[in-house]
């Protein structure tokens, strides 16, 4: 998996990062390099930026994907889902963040978009979502939210991983629904066991690996 100034990808997946919304989000957008199928990942803001990143590229949008429903991760689905026409997924326990999206939004000093956020699919542990000819594959990996999930790319070794685990840190669980035990269960149980050589992709902050986290991130000294 080769880098350059925010442009990820392998020989059939293209991935591009881009720093979104009021707290500078990693939005992602992902392609089939074959068919120009895509997701968006965690759209929180800008959604002009991203919709004309997509369109650049000659991309179709299938699915605009939440890791989970805080508004910084959230902000510029209704948007896009109207724009490119594409639905909304999350996972049901996140539903009552996007029902609240204006509450989170003045609760932060953040003012909220013209039109709440609202889901087309509630996601589950282990779902996959196709596009082209590649599929993400859901892992609920709780902690952070209720709600929250990690998605994986089949067959390329690669994750992201919302606020449930950053390089050097992890998800903050003082908010309501939050969990430190359930979101070292989270990493325990459904991200170490996936491979040191797995690329992680979080909400925030620069992408690592699984075995970089392992050995070096102190939250998880004793997992």
């Amino acid at each position: 998996m080769y880098s350059e100034e925010g442009l990820f990808g392998s020989e059939s997946c293209g991935i591009k990062r881009l720093m979104v919304g009021p707290l500078d989000v990693n939005c992602y957008i992902v392609w089939d390099k074959k068919t120009r199928d895509a997701v968006i990942i965690d759209p929180g803001g800008d959604a002009a930026v991203i919709e004309e990143e997509a369109l650049d590229r000659g991309l179709t949008v299938r699915h605009i994907i939440n890791t989970h429903g805080h508004f910084d991760h959230v902000g510029a689905d209704e948007e896009l889902k109207h724009s490119m026409e594409a639905g909304v997924a999350i996972h049901f326990s996140d539903r009552a963040l996007l029902e609240n999206f204006g509450r989170q939004c003045a609760q932060f000093g953040c003012a909220a978009v013209k039109r709440n956020p609202s889901a087309d699919l509630f996601i589950e542990d282990g779902m996959e979502l196709g596009f082209g000819g590649l599929a993400l594959r859901v892992l609920h990996t709780p902690g952070h939210t209720p709600g929250g999930v990690t998605l994986l790319i089949e067959g390329e070794k690669v994750i992201f991983t919302g606020d449930t685990l950053f390089a050097g840190s992890v998800g903050r669980t003082d908010l309501p629904g939050g969990s430190s035990d359930t979101l070292m269960d989270s990493i325990k149980e459904k991200i170490l066991p996936l491979g040191d050589d797995v690329m992680v992709f979080p909400g925030h902050g620069p992408e690592t690996t699984v075995g970089d986290e392992r050995r070096s991130n102190p939250f998880l000294e004793g997992l």
